[in-house]
């Protein structure tokens, strides 16, 4: 009987006016009275997680809807507030299970890798109102022609999966999505990876030459289709292992600071 009861509450979707009430409730707390632009967010986020539009929660999305940006004008590489008040609300919530944990069985988080809200039972039930978001991660490309260029590249790859799973936790390394075989089959690669509930799309290309190594990487939000942030990093050339690692490290620690991670 007991473990009947555990499988229809592991079966049983949340009902909205749970979520709302708990949304609420985090809303009156004194971490959230005074502040409008987090409550408003908080609200604009739950709303979305119900109605289940992942697409209406892209940053562009949210810094039209929310922070009142001009549709014209805003480009959200240059202007950071969604990625700075995501990462300000996903602390928010934390100090706010820390200290009210116990006045509430359900769970609202700003998951890494996203801005859709995971909405759960506390008590550790797998009973998500939405998946966890997740990582994809296209497998880098070595554009250059030296003989080492093309295992360096994968074995950057690789350290770089290793180090973000250390960091992120779930992700999706892809390779089962991107196969080989042209623009048709990359097209479907990508919406495969959107229904498969993935926010962001991680990919970018090797340069080698005499003097350097340059590592072009970019984020792409699945939802809105553009780039969501871009960075290229150079380094004396060298094909170690060491090196590597230490590009890895780098870029995984890039991320963190564009999702606002501690």
């Amino acid at each position: 009987m007991i473990t009947m009861k555990k499988t229809e509450e592991i079966l049983t979707p949340i009902p909205v006016t749970e979520v709302h009430a708990a949304c609420e409730l985090i809303l009156a707390s004194n971490l959230f009275t005074n502040a409008p632009r987090m409550r408003r967010l908080l609200r604009f986020l739950v709303d979305k997680a119900i109605i289940g539009t992942a697409q209406d929660t892209s940053e562009y999305a949210i810094g039209i809807e929310v922070f009142d940006r001009n549709a014209t004008v805003y480009n959200t590489n240059e202007d950071p507030i969604v990625r700075v008040q995501v990462g300000r609300l996903r602390r928010k919530l934390k100090a706010y299970y820390a200290i009210h944990g116990t006045d509430t069985d359900i769970e609202i988080l700003i998951s890494i890798g996203g801005y859709l809200p995971v909405i759960r039972r506390m008590g550790g039930v797998n009973n998500d109102f939405m998946k966890i978001p997740m990582f994809a991660i296209h497998p880098f490309k070595c554009i250059s022609h030296t003989g080492d260029g093309e295992p360096f590249t994968q074995g950057l790859h690789d350290e770089l999966v290793h180090q973000l799973f250390k960091v992120f936790g779930k992700i999706i390394v892809a390779r089962s999505f991107f196969m080989p075989g042209g623009a048709d089959k990359e097209r479907r690669a990508y919406k495969n990876i959107t229904r498969a509930g993935v926010n962001h799309r991680l990919e970018g290309s090797i340069q080698i030459d005499s003097e350097r190594i340059r590592a072009s990487v970019r984020l792409i939000d699945a939802s809105a289709g553009c780039i969501a942030w871009s960075e290229q990093f150079n380094r004396k050339a060298s094909l170690a292992i060491s090196l590597q690692e230490e590009l890895a490290t780098s870029i995984c620690d890039a991320l963190k600071g564009f999702f606002c991670y501690e």
